[in-house]
């Protein structure tokens, strides 16, 4: 090759080099909020299965704080292997969760988890997912914030979906049973229903739960171990939501075949953020580039026997700067991390109970099939 032609490369090879850096130093593309932000409303993010301390979910965790700046939400619920380790170190806590979300911390945003599989049920102890040292527990919000026990609302119930024992199966019924708030969600790891090739839905699971959230009139489930986002058509008038993938991701792993998927996105990590205020729930689902992947609203009068499917919602006007997040996911399958060690000691708890309620009313029930025999379901030989 003679000399100008080495030199004609070589420019080529700078020219290229310099364009590179022009693209990673543009600024990312604003983004929209597309919830209405009304007045006294509940506000707050979902996330699941995010322990891994990967740069994907600091990316994550960058753009909840860019969209709080324009959605003030009060409260994260976390829906399980929140700790991929089983250690329950407080290095584990720094970089798999502290640092993340330092600055939802920081502003005194309220963190709420479920054990997954992958979690060591010494974690109810961590002061900062606010468990009170419990594998299962309930709390109200409303309205203002939260409220308090006499005023109507929402109500939210964290359970171990790990060991879905008697006693939990009987306090699930007893405080569903008393709540007279108009929403009442659930949350835990494993879904009832589920396009996830790896793990799919958990069918005992579902016929020891779905009774009890049909009778009671729950309204809405959140759960993760598959990761990816799945909004379930609705199911025997409950909406289900697969969030699965707020540090993990496993690509092209929803099952289109199944028939339960209204929206599915598996290409990207991924988080929610939901508003309700009075009979209406929105939502809205981003990608880790801001992206929306989904957004709509649920119009739910307070115990209808019955939902329907969710409207759309229009775009609003808000707009988000973008965070600044690496350009693509990792490449690779999802991490398997070792199973949670027995007898392994989380940080010093610090408790925090959740209130009592008061007897309430409830709706009169519908005809339901009584739950099936309890079953034990065992952690340690789930998949990631």
């Amino acid at each position: 090759m003679n000399r100008r032609a080495l030199f004609s490369k070589a420019v080529q090879r700078l020219a290229l080099a310099a364009l590179a850096v022009t693209f990673a130093a543009a600024p990312a593309a604003a983004q929209e909020l597309r919830l209405p932000l009304k007045d006294g409303s509940v506000r707050f993010a979902v996330i699941g299965d995010t322990g891994t301390a990967s740069t994907a979910q600091y990316d994550v965790g960058k753009q909840m704080i860019a969209f709080r700046t324009k959605f003030p939400f009060d409260f994260v619920i976390m829906v399980g292997d929140n700790i991929y380790s089983g250690t329950g170190s407080a290095q584990d806590f720094k970089t798999k969760f502290e640092q993340p979300y330092a600055q939802l911390l920081t502003d005194k945003v309220k963190f709420y988890a479920a054990l997954g599989n992958h979690d060591n049920p010494t974690e109810s102890s961590y002061k900062d997912w606010n468990m009170g040292g419990q594998r299962y527990y309930t709390w109200r919000a409303s309205p203002g914030g939260l409220a308090k026990i006499g005023s109507p609302g929402v109500r939210f119930f964290a359970l171990d979906s790990n060991y879905m024992d008697k006693p939990q199966l009987d306090w699930v019924e007893s405080e569903l049973k008393k709540s007279s708030s108009e929403w009442k969600i659930a949350f835990f790891h494993h879904p009832l229903y589920s396009s996830g090739k790896t793990h799919g839905s958990s069918i005992d699971l579902r016929q020891q739960l779905e009774p009890l959230f049909m009778k009671y009139g729950v309204s809405l489930v959140f759960a993760g171990h598959d990761h990816f986002y799945e909004r379930i058509k609705v199911q025997n008038g409950i909406y289900h939501w697969v969030c699965g993938a707020g540090g993990s991701l496993r690509k092209n792993n929803i099952d289109r075949g199944t028939g339960l998927t209204e929206v599915g996105f598996d290409t990207d990590y991924s988080f929610m953020l939901v508003e309700i205020d009075g009979a209406d729930m929105y939502f809205q689902a981003l990608s880790r580039t801001g992206q929306t992947i989904d957004s709509g609203v649920v119009h739910h009068a307070p115990f209808a026997g019955a939902a329907t499917e969710p409207s759309p919602l229009a775009p609003g006007s808000t707009l988000v700067p973008a965070a600044p997040v690496s350009p693509r996911p990792p490449s690779g399958a999802t991490p398997t991390p070792a199973p949670p060690t027995p007898g392994a000691s989380a940080a010093a708890p610090s408790p925090v109970p959740a209130p009592a309620v008061s007897a309430a009313p409830s709706p009169k029930p519908t005809s339901t099939p009584k739950p099936t025999a309890t079953k034990k379901r065992k952690t340690r030989k789930r998949k990631t």
